[in-house]
């Protein structure tokens, strides 16, 4: 084969590819392309398989660490959901970047007369979950911020509610229309570009309502929290672990959704929905570890109780215990102050705080000399200490 003087500018890894249409026509394309596409594509796979990874460890996490008791209730229930569901959306996500879809012919020249009904099917329910995702995930970030709210008066709750409402119906308007119209044009075999407008507007909605629910969440916590330091009660237990997993929830997902805005790394765009996914029960189960082991108690406090009996483990006896141990404090303090009685101008004062006697087998004599008493105090003794 006869060899070509190459220019002092060629670069190899840059150089022009003739290739055919369907109809013989050729066009031009560049090895550039093809690595671009398999950097691409590579960075895709490991993101979908750390979302997998991350989604199926949390789900058991969760699973293990929730009593069954607690497994009925409507966070849990969700929580959970959201996590079953966004794996299941991983997974076929990920089946992307092996299908025919992704034949580098097919994406050159947009030509998918070669793509299989299946992988059609698979990319349609891919979708098709990730609506399912986001639905449950406003409707989590709403039973959440309910519940923080449940002590506000009715009408700053019903205004709360509203909003947030407002804006979740609209994150899920924005991701429906992009679930349906990639799912018309994916069936009828024609690039989504034209309709990149409508991804780009699912994606701000969704950062807005989930900025939207955790700085009113986080913000309820706080200002729970400041309360509670006014009162002397600065002990770290499940509320600040809440609003430290909340600010979180905020943040994290913002920095990644202004990340998928930058062209380097447009497969930034599917975690954020994990990322949410993950921080919710994370924060619930991380609080109910604190909630077991923490001994401090600060007394009766409605926003505290609400948070961790909708939210975390509680002991199934805790306020069984928490009862017992208040009575037992009563106890030993009626216990210290003694059923003593003094003589006073002949008239027997007796304690006027009833409190549990034990059967004495001798009583006193005449003299306040004691006989076998179970405290070992004589009234005459006990009369000088009071």
């Amino acid at each position: 084969m006869d060899s070509m003087e190459l220019p002092p500018d060629f670069d190899a890894w840059k150089q022009p590819i003739t290739m055919l249409f369907p109809d013989g026509s050729n066009f031009t394309t560049s090895v550039e392309y093809f690595n671009l596409m398999r950097i691409y594509g590579s960075r895709l796979s490991i993101v979908n398989g750390a979302q997998i990874g991350a989604t199926l460890t949390l789900l058991l996490v969760l699973f293990l660490l929730t009593r069954s008791e607690k497994r009925k209730s409507s966070i849990f229930i969700i929580n959970a959901a959201c996590l079953l569901f966004n794996l299941v959306r991983c997974i076929l996500a990920s089946c992307y970047t092996t299908s025919t879809l992704w034949n580098p012919y097919a994406q050159l020249i947009k030509d998918f007369t070669y793509v299989t009904k299946g992988d059609l099917a698979t990319t349609v329910a891919a979708n098709t979950f990730t609506l399912i995702v986001t639905v449950l995930i406003m409707i989590s970030l709403s039973l959440q911020v309910w519940v923080v709210c449940i002590t506000t008066a009715p009408v700053h709750r019903a205004i709360i509610m509203f909003a947030t409402t407002l804006m979740a119906m609209v994150a899920v308007g924005w991701k429906a229309a992009y679930v349906i119209i990639n799912t018309r044009e994916t069936l009828a075999l024609r690039p989504f570009d034209p309709y990149a407008h409508v991804l780009l507007g699912s994606y701000i909605t969704q950062a807005v309502a989930i900025w939207f629910y955790s700085l009113i969440f986080t913000y309820k916590l706080g200002y729970a929290i400041i309360q509670r330091r006014k009162l002397k009660m600065p002990q770290f237990g499940p509320m600040q672990i809440v609003f430290i997993m909340g600010c979180q929830t905020m943040i994290i997902p913002a920095i990644f959704t202004l990340l998928q805005f930058r062209a380097e790394v447009p497969e930034f765009g599917a975690v954020v929905s994990t990322i949410v996914c993950i921080f919710l029960p994370l924060s619930a189960i991380w609080a109910g570890v604190a909630n077991e082991t923490v001994t401090a108690t600060a007394g009766p406090n409605s926003q505290r109780r609400l948070i961790q009996g909708e939210f975390y483990r509680t002991a199934p006896n805790s306020t069984c215990a928490s009862t017992s141990s208040n009575t037992m404090m009563d106890r030993s303090r009626q216990l210290s102050v003694c059923t003593c009685a003094t003589h006073a101008k002949g008239v027997e004062s007796v304690a006027t705080t009833p409190s549990p006697r034990k059967k004495s087998v001798v009583d006193y004599d005449d003299d306040d000399t004691p006989i076998g008493r179970d405290f070992g105090l004589s009234r005459g003794d006990a009369s000088e200490r009071v």
